[in-house]
């Protein structure tokens, strides 16, 4: 990695789980591959040492509260949020426990065998009440502190656009003409054109559609998440109401 240098705002691409991370984190990379830098894999410490100056981390899994302990709070650094609708995070984690996550951490050998002996229905039930607890408090308390907000639904809709609101963000000097590239070169589209009428569930790219909860979400797992997160899902802006 180059020496990131002082006269360059230091970029944090925080985010939650399945929320496209390593799909932001590669194009963030290419557009400044001297300035990055792998963050450690703890929420709550997610840096070794203080932050370089002028580099760029992504992606960082943390809350509000934890990023800021890590962090410190300078007005200069150029910290962007990624949610997505929580209802596709639970499905899209839900199969990647299930079939594409490397078996080699005790913890997803551990979720896997305790899926496998659920429905459907049943799995999503019981993640509801663990594994997304995390990324529920991640978008609550980075909406409090009125962070700046990317849905991953918007960058799905419009990758160009919304890159482009990114890289203006965070200052990064890239001319339109590179960014247009590198954003089209790591496209969702491109990454898995492979599989364009061959659904696999296994993939770690099964599907990044939105909306892909209403095909799983049964109305007693409905009427579970709205009364754990129906009132965050319409803070998010993911519903009008709870009535969906």
């Amino acid at each position: 990695m180059g020496t990131p240098t002082s006269d360059l705002p230091t970029i944090f691409h925080v985010t939650h789980w399945k929320a496209g991370s390593q799909w932001v984190r590669s194009i963030l990379k290419l557009a400044a591959p001297d300035r990055f830098v792998e963050p450690a894999p703890f929420p709550d410490r997610p840096l070794d040492g203080p932050p370089r100056p002028g580099a760029i981390y992504t992606p960082i899994y943390s809350s509000h509260s934890q990023f800021r302990v890590a962090v410190g709070d300078d007005p200069s650094h150029r910290t962007f949020v990624v949610i997505r609708d929580p209802r596709d995070t639970l499905v899209s984690w839900y199969f990647s426990l299930m079939y594409s996550h490397r078996a080699d951490r005790p913890t997803v050998e551990e979720s896997r065998q305790e899926l496998r002996g659920l429905s459907k229905s049943e799995g999503l039930a019981l993640m509801l009440g663990k594994q997304i607890r995390g990324v529920m408090d991640i978008q609550r308390e980075w909406l409090d502190a009125g962070a700046r907000i990317f849905r991953y639904e918007d960058l799905w809709a419009d990758q160009q656009g919304q890159f482009a609101r990114i890289f203006d963000f965070c200052q990064l000097d890239v001319g339109a003409l590179r960014r247009r590239y590198l954003v089209h070169r790591q496209s969702f589209t491109l990454r898995t054109f492979w599989r364009f009428g061959r659904p696999n569930p296994k993939s770690h790219f099964r599907q990044g559609t939105p909306g892909d909860w209403k095909n799983y979400f049964c109305p007693d797992l409905k009427r579970l998440f709205k009364s754990e997160y129906g009132a965050l899902l319409v803070r998010a802006g993911y519903e009008k109401d709870e009535a969906w």
